[in-house]
């Protein structure tokens, strides 16, 4: 054994509690040594790295909505993709090393809305967006929002809610414009065509998801409240 592979090693058994290893075969080059190894991700500390990246993307928050006002559009551009990119790492990790919680359940929604919502009043008042799309999207994840709360307080202290192939293109839209808008004004506008678009296909899928949840959620409600106690 190398220095260099019982160093690795080493590290290995001092973050992490559980590890699975099938390695050790001498014939076998250092990199099919690596693709043999197998780790279990368990330690305390690491499985609470999806919540501190939601605690840290509404923290941007602030910083965002400042440099917005204060007509920064450069540094806004980047907090908000800097935001994207915690978003995409905390659900990976989350999924990959089954760090889920219930305070992430709660929070990284919770997150994702504040972020959009703050991102859409803001370019509404500078003129970036409509305010009947602002108004619409507020009124969906204000509805989704409640009957969450509605369903796990007086229904089911359970939320089985995963959320539509429609919902995620619906959310990548809205990432979308949002960040469309934000570069146009930190570097140069692209197609009118192609803001205009991107509203248009937000706000129908804005639409197709807001009808589907109300009619799901409401015929869950009814299936359940009509079952046996």
């Amino acid at each position: 054994m190398t220095v260099g592979t019982g160093l690795y090693k080493l590290v290995y058994k001092l973050l992490l509690e559980k590890r699975t290893v099938r390695i050790n075969n001498p014939a076998l080059s250092r990199h099919k040594q690596m693709r043999s190894l197998y780790i279990t991700v368990s330690h305390p500390i690491l499985k609470h790295t999806p919540n501190a990246l939601t605690f840290l993307r509404l923290i941007l928050i602030i910083p965002f909505l400042a440099y917005l006002y204060q007509r920064s559009y450069v540094n806004a551009f980047y907090i908000f993709l800097l935001a994207g990119v915690t978003d995409g790492i905390d659900g990976w990790l989350a999924r990959h090393f089954n760090w889920q919680s219930l305070l992430g359940s709660f929070i990284d929604p919770l997150a994702d809305k504040l972020l959009v919502a703050s991102s859409f009043i803001s370019l509404a008042l500078i003129g970036r967006l409509p305010w009947w799309l602002v108004i619409l999207v507020f009124l969906r994840d204000l509805t989704i929002s409640i009957g969450v709360l509605a369903w796990f307080w007086l229904i089911q202290r359970k939320i089985d809610f995963e959320p539509t192939r429609l919902s995620k293109i619906n959310t990548t839209l809205q990432l979308a414009l949002v960040t469309l808008c934000l570069f146009e004004l930190a570097y140069f506008e692209f197609s009118n065509y192609l803001v205009s678009s991107l509203i248009i296909l937000t706000a129908a899928t804005t639409t197709a998801t807001y009808i589907y949840y109300v009619w799901s959620w409401g015929r869950k409600a009814c299936e359940i409240s009509h079952l046996p106690q």
